[in-house]
């Protein structure tokens, strides 16, 4: 073999030798250097944690009184399905005054209400994420102990109500009265609000 050859075959071989090298350093790399994205996409987080919140007087019915409003004037308060779901609704008051009322519809409580443009969770004092449940007064039995209704010597003509949990985790009772003839969150006339009650779940 000629100088020339030989000198071209070391040659070579140094060329492979050098291009097997920087192969082992390239996967090297690759098993250790963190992969890096070329566009960074940042998602906001949009879910949010339902509340939980039922159907009143479905499974809790008594309730204590917590507010000013429920404790000075009407008392603990116990809720009652009459007959089958969906039928009317009782709510008895300690005081001794007793409503029967009818189911009428279901809405968000972060929709209006009706009253000086606020929500029905404004109104209530409630969660904005969870159902208010709006009742037609069938009846409203005053005993002569209560001397007045939910709405003084005015007849109570609906209901607006919401049971869930709060941020203490307490199960919450919220109910609100109303003397107008239109019902609340409709359009149109003020249902004119009297009072507001808050109740949790009794031990």
């Amino acid at each position: 073999m000629s100088k020339w050859s030989s000198a071209r075959s070391r040659g070579a071989i140094a060329l492979l030798m050098a291009c097997a090298v920087a192969a082992c350093s390239r996967e090297n790399q690759s098993d250790h250097a963190p992969a890096v994205r070329g566009n960074t996409i940042v998602e906001p987080e949009t879910r949010v944690d339902a509340v939980p919140q039922e159907e009143p007087a479905v499974v809790r019915q008594q309730w204590r009184a917590v507010s000013q409003a429920a404790r000075g004037a009407v008392g603990n308060l116990r809720v009652s399905i009459e007959g089958v779901r969906g039928g009317p609704v009782v709510f008895a008051f300690a005081n001794g005054v007793t409503i029967r009322a009818q189911p009428i519809n279901v809405a968000p409580s972060d929709q209006r209400s009706g009253v000086d443009g606020q929500s029905f969770a404004a109104v209530l004092g409630g969660d904005p994420r969870v159902d208010t449940h709006l009742y037609r007064v069938l009846e409203e039995n005053i005993s002569r102990s209560a001397g007045q209704g939910l709405c003084g010597a005015q007849h109570t003509r609906h209901l607006a109500v919401s049971e869930f949990v709060d941020s203490a985790g307490r199960w919450v009772f919220k109910v609100a009265a109303f003397k107008g003839e239109r019902p609340p969150g409709g359009s149109g006339e003020d249902p004119q609000l009297c009072t507001a009650f808050a109740y949790t779940a009794a031990p």
